[in-house]
């Protein structure tokens, strides 16, 4: 499995490392379109922590110490009514995912991006967790889930826009989707907004409700192969 290719600042926006910096028989360096004059950076800095646009969310790599603000966040009730298969019912599952998550930037260089507010009276307050991760090495999957009270602040279309500017700048030979139950339409304008179209609809084989449908959103169209790895 090839791991993210790391990214330098260029004249005009961001590239790949220049030829000398290249192993031999590597790709020429090529150039990627700014994200905003300052969203993207090279795979050190992404570990670390960069802004959005706005200035508005930090996102930074998971650490253990997110354990306890996820762990309120996958409990509150009003998220679990918007999906139930998002519901944490322990710290130990809370754990579980967090350890994932870390080990998932560990494996491929990248991940989800723990989401902290840098607004005055919030700096520091956790907001989320989302951007895209590598699935079944088959698609960049865009995923985030915010705390109830960060709702309708327009974070989600933030985060959207920066994780798939990272998926396309580090390999854009995969397609970049979503996984989204029917019923949470929080989250299914919140991926069309970002110029995801539905691909598939089945049984959402997550949930324990043999009624419940999920649908996979893609930026492209997807073959019969692609949508097995990411729907079962």
């Amino acid at each position: 499995m090839d791991r993210p290719r790391p990214l330098i600042r260029c004249p005009g926006g961001w590239c790949y490392p220049s030829e000398e910096h290249q192993p031999p028989n590597s790709v020429p360096a090529r150039a990627l379109p700014a994200f905003h004059g300052a969203a993207l950076r090279s795979r050190a800095v992404i570990e670390q922590q960069i802004k959005t646009p706005s200035g508005r969310l930090i996102l930074r790599r998971p650490v253990p110490g997110d354990l306890d603000g996820l762990f309120r966040m996958y409990s509150d009730p009003r998220l679990i009514e918007c999906d139930p298969t998002l519901a944490h019912s322990s710290i130990a599952h809370t754990q579980a995912v967090l350890e994932r998550r870390i080990s998932e930037w560990q494996q491929h260089g990248h991940g989800l991006w723990v989401l902290e507010s840098s607004e005055c009276g919030s700096a520091g307050e956790l907001v989320g967790i989302g951007g895209c991760r590598l699935l079944a090495d088959t698609a960049w999957n865009l995923s985030f889930s915010l705390r109830p009270r960060s709702w309708g602040c327009g974070y989600a279309r933030e985060v959207a826009a920066a994780g798939i500017e990272y998926a396309g700048a580090s390999r854009p030979g995969l397609p970049v989707t979503a996984v989204v139950a029917k019923h949470n339409t929080r989250s299914r304008r919140a991926v069309e907004r970002a110029g995801l179209r539905k691909e598939w609809e089945g049984p959402d084989n997550h949930d324990p409700d043999p009624a419940s449908v999920m649908l996979l959103y893609a930026d492209r169209t997807l073959s019969d192969a692609q949508v097995l790895a990411l729907t079962r």
